[in-house]
C-alpha cells in the first residue's frame, strides 16, 4: 500500500536555502546519531514494513511513475507514506531526527550542507542531471548579451539553491567575480510576478518559470549544461546511512523502483508523460517540456562516470564532482565551513549493483 501525504504542491521549494537549513539541522546530529539506527517500521513476525520516504515536487521526472504505479510498495515489499515536504529544511530535519528513511529531489548543495553538519546520508541513486532545465534568462531589450553585462546589474534568484551555485561558476568559468553581481533572493513564482511587471532584468531559475519567461520578451543566455563538468546540478535521492545499514533490502527495493519508472518511461514515453503529467497536475506539453531539460538515470547509467560511478571509480564520478563543487561554493561564501572530507564515501552505488547483479 501506497499513501501520498500532499498537503499542497509547491513548485518553487525544490531547492534549499542553506542558511536556514543550518538553523534546524544541527540541533538534529546526536538526534541522528542516536535514532537512526531503528528500523522505521520494521516489522515483527510477517507484518509488512512502513517506510516513509520523502518527496518535493520537481515537476516531471520519473519518479512520478514509480509513484503512480505502486512500484515501491511492490519492489520494497513493505507499506509506503509518501510525505511531500515544502522545504528542504523540513526535509532535512526530518532525515535527521530518523522520521524520514528516504528523501528524494534533494539538492547537491543541500546535501553537502547536512553532510558538513553531521547528518549521516548516502547517496544511492541520482535521478536527474540538469542540462537546459534552469537557466540565465534576460530580457531581450535589456542590453544584456553576455555574462560580461551583468557586472552591476541584479540577477533574481533563489539565493542558496542550485540557481545561486550554477550561475556563480557561470560567472567565474568567463572570468567574472560573481560579487561583481546583485542576488537578489526571490521564488520563481515572485519572479514570475516581477518579470510580468517589469521590475526584474534578468533571472536564474527553473522550469516552468524558466522558459514561460523566455516567452514573454526574454531570451535564455547560459544554462546548467554550461558547467555540468565543473559545478553538476544533481536531484538526488538520499538515505539515512544508519537507518540503510539494518534496511538493505529496503533501500534495494528502492532503487529498483526507482529504476523501473525510468524504464517505463524509455519504453512508454506518451503514455509515461500523460501519468506524470496527472500526477503533478500539469500539461503534456509542459511535461514534455520539462523532461527535455533533464539526463535522466537509469540503473546502469548510474554505474558510470558520469553516475555514482562504481569501486574505485566512485571518487571521480560527477556525482561526486557535484558534491565537491557545492561544498566548494558553500564554503567559499562561508556557509559551511568547509568542503567535508571523502565526500566519495557518501556516495553509495552497492544498491544499484546489487539489482544489476540479481
Amino acid at each position: 500500500m501506497e499513501t501520498i501525504k500532499q498537503p499542497r504542491f509547491h513548485r518553487n521549494v525544490r531547492k534549499l536555502s542553506t542558511r536556514l537549513a543550518l538553523l534546524l539541522i544541527a540541533a538534529l546530529v546526536m538526534a541522528a546519531l542516536s535514532s537512526c539506527g531503528s528500523s522505521g517500521g520494521q516489522p515483527s513476525g510477517t507484518t509488512k514494513p512502513t517506510v516513509v520516504i520523502g518527496w518535493i515536487n520537481d515537476g516531471a521526472i520519473p519518479e512520478m511513475v514509480s509513484m503512480a504505479k505502486g512500484y515501491f510498495s511492490k519492489r520494497m515489499n513493505a507499506n509506503i507514506e509518501f510525505k511531500e515536504f515544502d522545504s528542504g529544511p523540513a526535509a532535512l530535519a526530518a532525515i535527521a531526527s530518523g522520521d524520514l528513511q528516504i528523501m528524494t529531489g534533494i539538492g547537491n548543495p543541500p546535501t553537502v550542507s547536512a553532510i558538513s553538519h553531521g547528518i549521516p546520508l548516502q547517496v544511492v541513486w541520482a535521478q536527474e542531471l540538469y542540462t537546459t532545465e534552469e537557466g540565465l534568462v534576460v530580457r531581450s531589450d535589456s542590453g544584456i548579451n553576455s555574462l560580461n553585462d551583468l557586472k552591476g546589474k541584479t540577477v533574481a534568484l533563489v539565493v542558496g539553491s542550485t540557481s545561486e551555485l550554477a550561475l556563480g561558476v557561470n560567472l567565474k568559468q568567463a572570468g567574472i567575480d560573481p560579487s561583481s553581481v546583485h542576488f537578489l533572493n526571490m521564488s520563481p513564482p515572485a519572479i514570475r510576478v516581477a518579470w510580468s511587471n517589469h521590475s526584474i532584468q534578468a533571472a536564474y531559475t527553473w522550469d516552468p518559470v524558466l522558459h514561460t519567461i523566455s516567452n514573454e520578451g526574454g531570451k535564455i543566455l547560459v544554462t546548467d549544461q554550461n558547467v555540468e563538468q565543473v559545478a553538476p546540478i544533481f536531484d538526488l535521492s538520499l538515505v539515512n546511512s544508519n537507518w540503510a545499514k539494518s534496511n538493505a533490502n529496503l533501500v534495494k527495493g528502492f532503487v529498483q523502483a526507482m529504476d523501473d519508472g525510468v524504464t517505463y518511461y524509455k519504453q512508454n514515453p506518451d503514455d509515461a508523460v500523460q501519468v506524470i503529467a496527472n500526477q503533478v497536475g500539469i500539461t503534456t506539453d509542459l511535461a514534455k517540456q520539462e523532461l527535455a531539460g533533464f539526463k535522466i538515470y537509469s540503473a546502469q547509467d548510474e554505474l558510470t562516470a558520469d553516475g555514482l560511478g562504481q569501486g574505485s571509480s566512485v571518487a571521480a564520478s560527477l556525482v561526486t564532482k557535484a558534491l565537491q563543487a557545492a561544498g566548494t561554493y558553500l564554503a567559499g561564501k562561508g556557509s559551511i565551513a568547509g568542503v567535508p572530507a571523502n565526500l566519495d564515501q557518501n556516495v553509495n552505488p552497492t544498491y544499484v549493483e546489487s539489482i544489476l547483479n540479481h
